[in-house]
């Protein structure tokens, strides 16, 4: 039998879902899609065990404001994690890997890091890829999941599979940024390029190692100021004065394009999506209108109202319509990432209260 720790990323601000979420209440911690939350649904995603596998309690690492929030929804479902761990201020995703390796006491155990704002519609499909991956990832691997690209979407990175480990594993051959059309459609005629969704599954060891290899400053200072951390009720708060001068670099950069240990898991189809605007929500949402809504002689447009306030749309098409918090955000669906560009022009107008 195999335990995995799960150690779940929850300190993103999911701006492009603004103004839903927001830097002080993140998408994450926000019931977009039933009942639980994306964080919960993470969570749940992450329980038990299945063929040889299981799950030790997940840990989590976010940032110190939504300590209150973590705590509150792993209450709520019932779960007890491993370790909590909260930084001061992000330093993007190397840190958090080199934290996660920390993790487990043995340093072969396997880690399993993730973030906490995706959706999957068969989550027992990525239950059973990570099983799978778990046969080989053991071997000194660093896995990565590619998501089967069933379209060519210019909104997510992708990776190119090089050859074949065994079964569905395969060497990472390249690792590219989010593409024009033009190049997204070249990529799904050519067959070997894979979504990149943020996900990795790796001894402890191996990645403490590459990380030691390729990122020295960044184990370093990560690991330190975990040391030298403070206790926050049941969490850990990381040194603010030591992860100050942490680098602020992603796993991708900072260890998978240079290792020479890097392997993807796919392409692997359970219904994934990260959830990254409006329109991608809205092709989830089986509810079209959500709230305090009217619609006379609308076609195609995705109406919701967090807040009570009336939304009423009349002869429109083709538009989000999203109010929330005394905001609200007025786009074309095919615009409905750019909530992003709002909060920057907020947070240039010193209108921090709304972002």
């Amino acid at each position: 039998m195999t335990t995995i720790y799960p150690v779940i990323m929850a300190g993103g601000a999911g701006t492009r879902l603004w103004p839903v979420s927001t830097s002080h209440y993140p998408k994450q911690f926000k019931a977009l899609l039933g009942q639980r939350t994306l964080f919960q649904e993470t969570v749940s995603r992450v329980q038990g065990g299945i063929d040889d596998v299981t799950f030790a309690a997940p840990s989590i690492i976010g940032g110190i404001r939504f300590g209150e929030m973590i705590e509150a929804q792993l209450t709520e479902m019932g779960v007890q994690p491993h370790r909590v761990v909260l930084e001061p201020f992000g330093r993007n995703t190397a840190a958090v890997a080199a934290v996660a390796a920390a993790i487990p006491d043995d340093p072969d155990a396997l880690v399993l890091l993730l973030p906490s704002d995706h959706f999957m519609g068969d989550p027992e499909a990525f239950r059973r890829a990570i099983a799978d991956a778990a046969r080989h990832t053991a071997d000194g691997w660093i896995t990565t999941f590619g998501i089967d690209a069933s379209h060519p979407e210019t909104g997510y990175g992708y990776i190119r599979r090089g050859d074949v480990i065994d079964g569905a594993l395969a060497r990472c051959d390249a690792f590219v940024e989010k593409p024009n059309l033009e190049t997204a459609l070249q990529y799904l005629a050519d067959g070997r390029y894979a979504w990149n969704a943020g996900i990795f599954l790796f001894p402890a060891k191996t990645m403490a190692d590459e990380l030691s290899a390729h990122a020295p400053q960044i184990l370093e200072t990560s690991l330190k100021a975990l040391s030298s951390g403070a206790a926050e009720g049941s969490a850990t708060v990381l040194d603010p004065d030591t992860f100050d001068v942490c680098p602020d670099d992603s796993i991708d950069y900072a260890v998978m394009e240079k290792t020479a240990l890097g392997a993807v898991y796919g392409p692997l189809q359970c219904g994934w999506s990260d959830i990254g605007s409006w329109s991608a929500l809205a092709d989830l949402d089986p509810e079209t209108q959500k709230g305090d809504v009217i619609a006379i002689d609308t076609q195609d447009c995705y109406l919701r109202s967090e807040d009570g306030t009336l939304i009423a749309a009349v002869g429109v098409s083709d538009l989000v319509v999203v109010s929330s918090g005394r905001s609200v955000l007025i786009a074309p669906k095919d615009r409905g990432q750019e909530g992003k560009a709002v909060v920057a022009s907020l947070k240039s107008a010193g209108r921090t209260d709304k972002v």
